[in-house]
């Protein structure tokens, strides 16, 4: 088979691979979308270490192509996606029922070999775990495939806890900033602002229902934020950009008593300098929210299937897996949204 492998930062080769065989218990699925992630691009810049050489892609669909024994249910020829991270449900995170932030976690795509291939084997842990999921018939393997992150963002707009007739920001309109715009308008925000500095992203917010689209680079979005909300502030604050400085701004915009989720990463050894007193004295919540879990996952195909969220607007560009690297470097540079690899 074809496949795309990690050997080292900027170093990534197509190559041909045998197929994986299975064993007992795991599966092996022919991929028919993958999507490039934030993620991937940081494997492939060095800055996330994993063990080399890896095929990497954790965000994947496709068919099932073999079966071996026990595999809970799941037949030869069924559409599927896959929930790449495998928790242990033994550790104390996993015993308190917060799975998605399990301490062991080994991620299909990370520690096994992911969907950037024609093939990718499904260990055995994640059969037992659930994270192979089945797709209904109306959804295409394309949405299919970023459906994984959208299972993420169901974990944070959760952890953001939105009500209805709430005022929202979301900070930044990439494909997490767009989904979480429209997961937050499908929990009853009546009021929803989006800032972002890329006008194509801002386009997009406006698209898919923003009330208010801010460029922080012309505006003050907590200025605006005030002035939208009568000078009382944003009750819920999402930080869907990888921007420490997006935390600090948020307690400006913030209401007494509102919650804000930090759910991007940050470039390694960031740092942030905030006022405690504006947290103690306004009772702000400030949290994270990281990963999601099968049931999650199974949650968020739901919602495409039953066309709650719009998912197709989000992808912007299609490659062969021989144009991974350019796809890697069209991230890098910030084109477009949700780039696929169609192996």
């Amino acid at each position: 088979m074809k496949a795309a492998v990690f050997y080292g930062p900027s170093d990534i080769r197509v190559e041909e691979r045998p197929i994986p065989k299975i064993e007992e218990g795991e599966v092996l699925v022919k991929v028919k979308a993958a999507a490039i992630c934030g993620t991937d691009l940081r494997i492939y810049m060095g800055t996330k270490k994993i063990e080399t050489p890896k095929i990497i892609g954790h965000e994947f669909a496709g068919e099932v192509e073999e079966v071996k024994g026990d595999v809970n249910g799941i037949c030869t020829g069924e559409r599927v996606t896959v929930y790449p991270v495998i928790s242990c449900g033994k550790c104390y995170a996993c015993m308190m029922g917060r799975r998605n932030i399990c301490v062991q976690r080994p991620t299909i795509g990370y520690e096994y070999d992911g969907g950037f291939a024609e093939y990718v084997k499904i260990p055995s842990n994640a059969i037992i775990a659930g994270s192979v999921i089945k797709l209904p018939d109306r959804i295409s393997y394309e949405e299919a495939a970023i459906t994984e992150p959208l299972a993420a963002c169901l974990n944070g707009i959760l952890r953001l806890q939105v009500e209805h007739g709430e005022h929202v920001w979301i900070a930044g309109a990439g494909p997490i900033g767009l989904m979480h715009l429209q997961l937050a308008r499908l929990a009853g925000a009546a009021l929803v602002v989006v800032s972002e500095v890329n006008e194509f992203r801002a386009k997009k917010a406006r698209e898919l229902g923003a009330d208010i689209v801010v460029n922080p680079v012309k505006e003050e979005v907590s200025k605006t934020i005030m002035q939208a909300t009568d000078g009382k502030g944003a009750d819920k604050i999402m930080i869907a950009a990888g921007v420490p400085r997006l935390i600090e701004e948020s307690l400006k915009a913030a209401r007494k008593g509102a919650r804000i989720v930090i759910f991007a990463g940050s470039p390694e050894g960031s740092s942030i300098t905030i006022d405690p007193n504006i947290i103690h004295y306004k009772e702000i919540e400030l949290t994270g929210a990281s990963a999601a879990t099968p049931f999650l996952h199974r949650k968020a195909v739901e919602l495409v299937n039953n066309r709650c969220i719009d998912l197709r607007s989000l992808i912007t560009h299609k490659l062969a897996l021989d144009e991974i690297a350019k796809g890697l470097t069209m991230k890098q540079m910030g084109e477009g949204l949700k780039t696929l690899v169609i192996p």
